[in-house]
């Protein structure tokens, strides 16, 4: 055996050797792998232990802002949707986010990490405790905004203009609400059809001067500039129809499924800033939207 070098750990001969390295080698893989099972054990054992909730919970807890529709340059126009998984602390932070989709959906989640993960919610609870949770949620790519290039100049706002902000929402293929409800500087006035809680009309007064704040913001988001329709090319959704009055200057928009289209992501917002200013959820109840 002469010229050979002897096993650097059990000094036998080097051909003896070279089976106690591979032996080595083995064990350490071996190691490794026992080490990550274990590991990853341990992590899916504590992320099944989290606490469960839906999106429609999930969706009760969101603190603003939080985009469930989101511009993207490149995204094409109809459904894109991505599904997200999130873990969220006792006090309301995201943790860790996780997505799934199709993979021409799935190349946008490298941009949209950040910005999801600096969601904030209230905190989730279980017998009177804050706790940390796994929630489901969803996001909508959508093209990037259309926004007015010709403008138009809107009816000056005074303080005892004559407002009326009217939103219309009608049936789906489904369960969709089916409403109309109009703010104005006279009162609030509801009309629930199909899928409400309450049906027929019904009244309330409201702050003239909230009416005039929220008409203020139609005028600040250049809301009589914009495309009379926005109308994306699928069926059986809801048709949104909502429409300003200032002093008898009058503007209305057609929302299809808008937002597939490029539609300004302010008027949907402006839809939500009705239904929130004449609190139409004390009427439609519980039945949700499209």
């Amino acid at each position: 055996m002469a010229g050979k070098v002897p096993c650097w750990r059990c000094k036998c001969p080097a051909l003896t050797g070279r089976w106690c390295t591979i032996f080595d080698v083995i064990r350490i893989v071996a190691l490794v792998l026992l080490l990550s099972s274990t590991f990853l054990k341990a992590f899916d054992e504590k992320r099944s232990s989290y606490a469960s909730f839906n999106y429609d919970v999930a969706r009760a807890h969101e603190i603003k802002p939080h985009r469930r529709e989101i511009p993207m340059e490149g995204a094409r126009p109809g459904f894109n949707q991505l599904r997200l998984t999130l873990v969220v602390s006792p006090s309301g932070e995201v943790l860790d986010a996780k997505a799934s989709g199709d993979d021409e959906i799935m190349k946008f989640w490298p941009q949209l990490r950040a910005e999801v993960r600096q969601w904030k919610f209230t905190p989730f609870q279980k017998d009177g405790r804050a706790i940390s949770a796994e929630v489901e949620e969803y996001v909508d790519l959508v093209p990037p905004e259309r926004l007015p290039k010709n403008h138009v100049l809107a009816p000056p706002l005074r303080p005892d203009s004559k407002v009326t902000i009217t939103l219309e929402r009608t049936v789906c293929f489904g369960s969709c609400p089916s409403y109309t409800v109009a703010a104005s500087t006279e009162g609030i006035a509801f009309e629930g059809r199909e899928f409400v809680a309450a049906h027929g009309k019904h009244t309330d007064a409201v702050d003239a001067g909230k009416v005039r704040q929220l008409a203020k913001k139609f005028v600040t988001a250049d809301f009589y500039s914009m495309d009379a329709s926005y109308a994306a090319g699928v069926t059986d959704n809801p048709t949104y129809i909502l429409s300003i009055t200032i002093d008898g200057s009058t503007k209305q928009v057609t929302d299809y499924v808008g937002s597939w289209v490029g539609m300004p992501a302010v008027i949907t917002e402006l839809e939500n800033d009705v239904d929130a200013l004449a609190r139409t959820d004390r009427w439609v109840g519980h039945t949700g939207r499209r």
